[in-house]
């Protein structure tokens, strides 16, 4: 694998670098987490603009028609950025499409994510689902032509603004069965549909969503009756990685952001950064930065390239975890007690760095599905 960013990608690294340095600097990031609906449709629609939306859709669906690999050169800066919104959601969302869409679906809804006119969000998870999709619950039925959605989500990522929820559901078989899984298009404002706002120390906007005898016609199914699992698992390892890089952009920031701070900090009349103690634990940073930067971009270019990645992805998740939280820790020491202050920008990386730990599997479930492996 080569470890260099090619032309375009360092393109993309530094064009949104420059973007978000200028657009959404740490103001506008406490009036985005203050607000109810969490982004900005102004700054949402400038990145729109700039192709974001539509980085790996196709190009005959309006897209730019870029790798993943690409795609995660954004969101690292995303994360060095400390950007909340919905990009997310809806880069995973626009991924269900393209891997698993009808050419109508395509046509109809890819076209209007990468112009910046539809957010999407993924519902999946749920309270006896760990890391894993086949165990979702929630309970589709025929009904009227159609089907009839029962069930409860949880954590499902900006459904207030959400133009799309895209539903993973069990249409046969029991929770934990391989096959009986199907992903349905939901517009949030059907009938029967109930969010309430779930509080997180990242200050992004999650919600539980529940479902009471939702009607969803039969045309809004993705990838077919009872086959979805591998289809959402593929997805989802795309997120996880996607997750890993993100994180590290945030470890990034947090390193230059203490690196700096230490050459002002002036103790026992000279610069706290000229200590070796202080020196060893900035070098202790760098290596956790980089060596997850490097794992998490190995899995990203494994998916890239249509190569099992299962275990690289595991080892990525694991690595980026513990090293963004070391990470998070050393930056709030080295900084003493202004690195806790919510007045200085420093909590926005380490509020999310323990957020996003817990999203696609915990150390703990990585370590137990590695070592069943090994």
């Amino acid at each position: 694998m080569d470890f260099d960013l090619n032309e375009e990608q360092k393109l993309i690294r530094d064009s949104a670098r420059d973007f978000l340095k200028t657009e959404c600097p740490k103001s506008v990031v406490r009036e985005l987490e203050e607000s109810k609906t969490g982004y900005s449709p102004v700054l949402w629609k400038k990145m729109a603009e700039l192709g974001w939306m539509g980085i790996t859709v196709p190009e005959e669906y309006g897209g730019v028609g870029l790798s993943w690999l690409d795609q995660a050169v954004l969101f690292e800066e995303f994360g060095r950025a400390a950007m909340p919104g919905p990009m997310f959601s809806t880069a995973i969302g626009a991924q269900l499409l393209v891997e698993g869409g009808t050419d109508g679906q395509k046509e109809t809804y890819l076209s209007k994510v990468t112009s910046g006119d539809l957010i999407l969000t993924l519902a999946w998870e749920e309270l006896e689902v760990v890391n894993n999709p086949a165990f979702v619950s929630t309970r589709v039925v025929p009904a009227g032509g159609g089907y009839e959605i029962n069930g409860t989500k949880l954590f499902v990522p900006y459904a207030q603004v959400a133009d799309l929820l895209l539903v993973v559901t069990r249409t046969e078989g029991k929770p934990g069965d391989e096959n009986g899984i199907t992903v349905l298009l939901v517009n949030p404002k059907t009938t029967g549909i109930h969010l309430t706002p779930v509080k997180t120390i990242a200050a992004d906007k999650q919600f539980r969503v529940d479902f009471e005898n939702v009607q969803v016609s039969s045309d809004d199914m993705i990838g077919g009756t009872d086959k979805g699992l591998p289809l959402i698992k593929s997805v989802l390892e795309k997120a996880a990685a996607l997750q890993c890089v993100e994180m590290v952009g945030g470890a990034q920031q947090e390193l230059e952001m203490t690196t700096e701070y230490t050459k002002t900090r002036f103790q026992f009349d000279r610069a706290i950064g000229t200590f070796q103690a202080v020196q060893h634990r900035l070098a202790d940073m760098y290596i956790d930065a980089n060596g997850a930067r490097w794992v998490a971009y190995q899995a990203v270019w494994r998916l890239t390239q249509g190569l099992p990645a299962a275990r690289e992805l595991m080892i990525a998740k694991i690595i980026a975890n513990k090293a963004c939280q070391r990470v998070a820790f050393s930056a709030q020491q080295l900084h003493g007690g202004i690195g806790v202050d919510l007045d200085f920008d420093l909590h926005f990386y380490y509020r999310r760095a323990k957020a996003f730990e817990l999203k696609f599997g915990t150390t703990l479930q990585h370590l137990e599905s590695l070592g069943s492996q090994i």
